[in-house]
């Protein structure tokens, strides 16, 4: 049979035939990939409510391998003699709470899932489990509904090699973060960070969840998704990119309000191909040693140092 092969009725795309081909060399199949992703994006086949091979895609692209249902059997009944009750119950605090208003999400993720991934990731890190973890596993949870094993592992990749300054006990890499949304801001829109500054409003106060989560906490989840393609082929750091596009995005109607926190509130539903474009499109806008700091500073400690140089050297 040819790599058009009909997979539950359905005929293979040009994406789900490519990761299913033999690449013979690891870093152009990663490159193309991503390309045919920025491009082409995951198709949602008629009949499905997303990509049904955007797990093996996320898997792909992290590099994280298929994870052994009896590994993930066995850490989880670790994690029931090894993770404390205050632990546990503050996990559930927040687990009843993800995506409350997602019929669509509870439809397919139990609350139950969620508390067994993220006690074994409590048992896992150094600093346990931190508030908002459990919005950042939403998405994925969703993704691989199929698998639990495989939603853990990936997780575990995002927290411990792309953003492990972000589930510190100070979440100091979500700090530093904001304080980047700020200075990009301040360049690609000077009228509008200098209208926010005279409410005195920087992005500690109203982007904060969307920084922690990557953007996970905004509706639809849909929209989430296809961000999440995009962060996890050219890397999570755009996240701030998208936080400040969204700005850009509600420009008009934060400039003509006087109380712009009404709108930063809740933030408006994410429209991910003009956040994408936009986002693109400041990169060249930005000095070079800023957009460097934008990318490590998920997992490089002398960020906000370098920063405050940074900020210090160019007047900003």
């Amino acid at each position: 049979m040819n790599q058009e092969v009909l997979v539950r009725g359905r005929k293979k795309d040009s994406i789900e035939q490519f990761i299913g081909s033999e690449q013979m060399f690891l870093e152009n199949g990663l490159s193309q990939l991503r390309y045919m992703i920025l491009v082409e994006g995951l198709n949602t086949p008629e009949g499905y409510d997303q990509c049904p091979y955007r797990s093996y895609v996320w898997c792909i692209l992290c590099r994280v391998p298929p994870y052994p249902t009896d590994r993930y059997l066995q850490l989880l009944a670790k994690s029931r003699d090894l993770l404390s009750d205050e632990l546990l119950n503050k996990i559930k605090n927040d687990t009843f709470r993800t995506l409350m208003n997602d019929k669509k999400f509870h439809s397919r993720v139990h609350e139950d899932s969620l508390i067994r991934i993220l006690s074994c990731i409590g048992i896992s890190n150094k600093v346990g489990y931190v508030q908002g973890l459990n919005v950042i596993l939403a998405p994925i949870a969703y993704v691989c509904h199929k698998s639990e094993p495989q939603a853990f592992a990936i997780l575990q990749n995002l927290i411990t090699k792309h953003i492990p300054l972000y589930i510190t006990p100070n979440m100091e890499g979500v700090h530093t973060g904001l304080h980047l949304v700020d200075t990009v801001l301040k360049i690609i829109d000077p009228v509008l960070s200098d209208y926010l500054d005279s409410k005195f409003l920087k992005a500690k106060i109203y982007a904060f969840p969307s920084i922690l989560t990557l953007c996970a906490c905004t509706p639809p989840l849909t929209s989430v998704l296809k961000l999440w393609d995009f962060l996890f082929a050219y890397g999570t750091h755009m996240n701030i990119l998208f936080v400040v596009a969204q700005l850009i995005i509600n420009r008009s109607s934060i400039l003509e309000s006087e109380q712009p926190m009404k709108i930063l509130r809740t933030w408006p539903n994410l429209e991910e191909n003009e956040i994408i474009k936009l986002s693109l499109s400041f990169i060249p806008e930005l000095p070079e040693q800023l957009y460097s700091l934008i990318a490590r500073h998920g997992y490089d400690k002398n960020v906000p140092q370098e920063l405050t140089k940074f900020l210090s050297d160019n007047k900003i």
